[in-house]
């Protein structure tokens, strides 16, 4: 079996190395701001690949069967740069990107686990 994918956040502001940081950055929150959201994401073989891209076209479809919430950010909005993705959001959308982040993980790895258990 294949490791599992995974991600990490490399927001300049996440990866400073302190929580301070980024409740200094709460206190000055501005909700006009925005933010480059990155997420270094690792698969290790080309069906891990098409899993979290099978996945994320899957959570595009529902957002435009159910219409987006208020304020709610896309999943067709960031880009896929080598093993990176890059979200350019809304300061206060940045909490709920992290959410759709892990969400779409965690069904690529379903995807994964579909796939190893239909080959022979």
């Amino acid at each position: 079996m294949q490791g599992q994918i995974s991600f990490r956040e490399t927001t300049e502001a996440a990866t400073s190395g302190t929580e301070e940081l980024r409740d200094s950055v709460a206190l000055r929150f501005d909700p006009t701001r925005r933010v480059m959201l990155r997420f270094q994401l690792v698969w290790h073989d080309s069906d891990e690949l098409e899993a979290l891209r099978y996945a994320r076209r899957a959570m595009v479809r529902e957002e435009r069967l159910r219409g987006l919430e208020w304020d709610e950010p896309s999943m067709e909005d960031p880009t896929l740069t080598g093993s990176e993705f890059r979200w350019f959001v809304l300061v206060s959308q940045a909490a709920w990107c992290r959410e759709k982040m892990t969400e779409l993980v965690e069904r690529a790895n379903q995807a994964v686990a579909g796939m190893q258990g239909g080959k022979p």
